[in-house]
């Protein structure tokens, strides 16, 4: 809510030239703005000038009707604060929201349509409600009450309120559609970056392939040369030949095996075949076996039948294995403890470790997936957070919706 200090009254024959001026001073302080709250909060402002009125309101309401957003002028904190809620859009304020047009109320109380007011209110006698609109979009109402001079508002008071309404749903659309168009930047970035990071992934793939796979390859393709020259012998040397058949086995086994981590890698079977628990049970097995750390895991109350949404299950794999793969690398961790949990509509997973951890501030952890994993969670409206120290190791929470 804004509060401004009020203008000193004009006075005599420059009292109708002031209301004038503030009209269009309003005009000119909304034309640059693109912060909502404080277009709200001088639109109360500016109509209480104009009017002449004592209290001034803006109120945005959503689609139902309800209002949602409701900024004030002329109304202390204390007095605020004992009023409590916001008005829920009943009585002469309901009328403004479905009228067509502005209403004046000489007094309020006499007024059939009045529901009262909440307790520690004010009181108040004159109103003027005006819709806040542009074409066929209507964003709010503006109201003024209580006439300064304890007259009625009249004809002229509702003239220059209506323009300053005008004045509001402009300003107030121009913020909308650069808030939209900042989203859909941000949006275009999100993509390019995911994008860029899907093609570091094939990148990287088709390194593992060449260097990795395609050298194991190359030897099973010696080794067998090797086999036929030990039976091309005039005399054949089967001891010779039977090792280099072995070799060539190993060497393909090896391969083979390869080939499924790689394909592991990219996209688990188990995911897509029993599902997200399973994935990580294998994960981790498979994490334990290779490494020199205690690896806990608390699935809470998920089964091997809890299935998730496929693009769920995907980030929370992703989020946990990145989070893995960085403490093998970097951590230095005697033990690693991975939870997942699912209440109220929300997957949470927390990977912690007891390793050398890091400074979040010197901005080394840029290099250790960390936009990888934000950006996964991004796509499916969650988050990831990071807090790690030197020497006390490093907690990975991500935060998803269910539902």
């Amino acid at each position: 809510m804004s509060e401004f200090m009020e203008p000193p009254p004009a006075a005599g024959g420059d009292v109708h030239e002031a209301r004038y001026d503030a009209l269009l001073r309003a005009a000119l302080d909304l034309a640059g703005d693109h912060d909502l709250e404080e277009i709200l909060g001088r639109m109360a402002h500016c109509a209480a000038d104009v009017a002449g009125a004592r209290y001034a309101a803006l109120g945005i309401y959503d689609e139902a009707g309800r209002i949602e957003r409701f900024v004030h002028h002329g109304l202390d904190a204390a007095t605020v604060e004992r009023i409590g809620s916001l008005p829920e859009g009943r009585g002469l304020l309901r009328e403004v929201i479905v009228a067509d047009g502005p209403i004046r109320v000489p007094d309020i109380g006499a007024d059939p349509r009045s529901c009262g007011f909440p307790v520690h209110h004010p009181p108040m006698r004159s109103f003027l409600g005006v819709p806040v609109r542009r074409g066929t979009r209507r964003f709010g109402n503006l109201y003024v009450t209580e006439k300064r001079d304890g007259g009625d508002f009249d004809a002229e008071d509702e003239r220059l309120v209506v323009t300053l309404a005008a004045f509001a749903a402009a300003a107030i659309e121009s913020v909308m559609l650069v808030a939209a168009e900042e989203r859909a930047r941000l949006d275009r970035d999100l993509l390019t970056r995911v994008i860029d990071a899907q093609e570091a992934e094939r990148a990287r793939v088709s390194r593992d392939l060449h260097d990795q796979i395609g050298q194991s390859l190359t030897s099973v393709l010696l080794g067998q040369r090797l086999v036929l020259d030990a039976l091309d012998r005039s005399e054949p040397d089967l001891h010779d030949a039977h090792a280099r058949a072995e070799e060539v086995r190993s060497l393909a086994a090896e391969a083979l095996n390869q080939v499924r981590e790689l394909a592991f890698e990219l996209r688990p079977i188990v995911l897509d075949d029993i599902g997200l628990v399973a994935a990580l049970r294998r994960l981790a097995s498979d994490l334990a076996e290779r490494n020199d750390f205690a690896l806990d895991v608390d699935l809470d109350d998920l089964t091997d039948d809890t299935r998730l949404p496929a693009d769920i299950e995907t980030v929370v794999y992703r989020v946990v294995q990145e989070a893995l793969t960085n403490v093998v690398r970097h951590a230095q961790a005697s033990h690693v403890r991975v939870s997942v949990a699912v209440a109220g509509g929300r997957l949470r997973a927390e990977i912690v470790d007891d390793g050398a951890g890091f400074d979040p501030a010197a901005g080394h952890h840029r290099s250790l997936g960390v936009t990888g994993m934000t950006e996964r969670a991004a796509l499916a409206d969650g988050r990831v957070d990071i807090t790690s120290s030197p020497g006390a190791g490093t907690t990975v929470r991500l935060d998803v919706p269910v539902v």
